[in-house]
């Protein structure tokens, strides 16, 4: 596997990145992929996540290396981006969703695929816009939009409906929209140690399954 850089991002808090990120890395390390995760976000949950889970289960057989990020530094930054680089794994970055901040800019100017997981709240569609308009505009990575938590009953309303066709008709321009998650207990509470279950891998499987297909491609648009 060469060198691949996913960064999980978006401006609007509570969309499940983090819990995404944790998901994609195991499905990646199940899939026989090399993965590395690099928590970059400032609350740091999956690093306390994983953190708690060895205080109760200190043998366990890790699924992949977990490396805190601190943006704080730019020469930090510049030194640990250089250290990344040169690792043939996919690098999967839970990545906050200030893309103005100078220190950050330098994590996703390297990415070769950015998910940005969304809601069809009006909030959360406003912030994913604003973000993907400014990320275009000075990035390159390949995007893909991915419906996370979103139960069958919601998507059925028709208020939600036409706020999800409205969304879509946006951002179809700047990616690809994924298949959705279904809002799931079993989803929500995620493992950085465990393998995922049988729920978890249907629930991510489709939506998971054209960004691994960009992966393998090794294209980047």
């Amino acid at each position: 596997m060469d060198n691949k850089i996913i960064l999980f991002s978006n401006l609007k808090g509570g969309v499940g990145k983090s819990c995404l990120s944790v998901l994609f890395s195991t499905y990646l390390h199940e899939q026989g992929i090399p993965v590395m995760v690099v928590d970059a976000d400032i609350q740091q949950s999956i690093f306390r996540h994983r953190q708690r889970e060895l205080s109760e289960n200190p043998y366990a057989a890790l699924p992949w290396q977990l490396q805190p990020f601190n943006s704080d530094d730019l020469e930090t930054v510049k030194s640990v981006i250089e250290s990344l680089k040169q690792v043939p794994a996919c690098i999967v970055v839970d990545c906050p969703g200030n893309i103005i901040d100078p220190n950050l800019k330098a994590i996703y100017s390297i990415a070769d695929i950015a998910v940005v997981p969304i809601h069809y709240d009006p909030d959360s569609v406003r912030a994913t816009l604003r973000f993907v308009r400014l990320f275009k505009k000075n990035f390159r990575a390949r995007m893909f939009f991915l419906p996370n938590n979103i139960s069958g009953i919601e998507e059925n309303r028709d208020s939600v409906k036409e706020l999800r066709d409205n969304t879509f008709a946006v951002l179809k321009d700047f990616g690809y929209l994924t298949a959705r998650v279904k809002r799931c207990i079993t989803v929500a509470d995620y493992s950085t140690i465990l393998p995922l279950t049988y729920f978890q891998k249907n629930a991510v499987k489709y939506p998971f399954k054209p960004i691994i297909e960009e992966l393998e491609k090794g294209g980047v648009e």
